[in-house]
């Protein structure tokens, strides 16, 4: 008798393998419902790289520029960070020897490495969350102190469309500002 329960529990077990899993017609349906969702998705996705780029590149020189801050107090000396539009996409750098020309050992980042087009520019954005002129800072110098010279640098992407301002204040402070780019121009749209 126990022989053949042992032989009834092989034969549901069997049968339960056989009825377990997905048929082919259930993982095609599966497969294809996937494949829509991600060719509808993946625009949407794409179309915010360049943005999300344009946002990290601000970041960076926001906390760039709060480090050269840091290491002027902690050298007890002026450090200027210089902005080069020259070639496109620009860079930047810390001009630790103050001689206003990037050498090899001096702290830089070039625009490049963010992709999607980052580079000095300022969007659809005419005038700055003042109403004055849009000017491009080319340098901006940490006292020992901790104070600055005031400028602002602009960064938008290939889109030329939203903008980012990073602007430095006389008390050393740092400050990033998005432009949404939405037209007509308004100061309003300054964040």
């Amino acid at each position: 008798m126990k022989q053949n329960s042992k032989h009834r529990d092989a034969k549901g077990l069997d049968e339960f393998y056989r009825k377990a899993g997905f048929s082919l017609v259930e993982l095609l349906v599966v497969v294809a419902v996937i494949g829509i969702v991600a060719s509808i998705a993946t625009p949407g996705v794409m179309s915010m790289v360049p943005r999300y780029r344009l946002k990290i590149a601000a970041r960076d020189l926001y906390s760039n520029l709060q480090k050269a801050r840091l290491l002027a107090v902690k050298e007890n000396r002026d450090i200027s960070v210089r902005f080069d539009s020259v070639a496109s996409p620009g860079f930047y750098y810390y001009d630790i020897d103050n001689d206003g020309v990037w050498d090899a050992n001096e702290f830089n980042v070039r625009f490049s490495i963010y992709g999607s087009g980052v580079d000095y520019g300022n969007g659809n954005a005419t005038l700055n969350w003042s109403g004055a002129a849009i000017a491009q800072a080319p340098v901006l110098t940490f006292s020992s102190r901790g104070t600055a010279n005031s400028g602002s640098v602009f960064l938008d992407n290939g889109n030329a469309d939203i903008s980012y301002a990073v602007t430095v204040q006389t008390t050393g402070g740092v400050k990033i500002r998005m432009y949404s780019g939405i037209q007509p121009f308004n100061t309003t749209q300054w964040k």
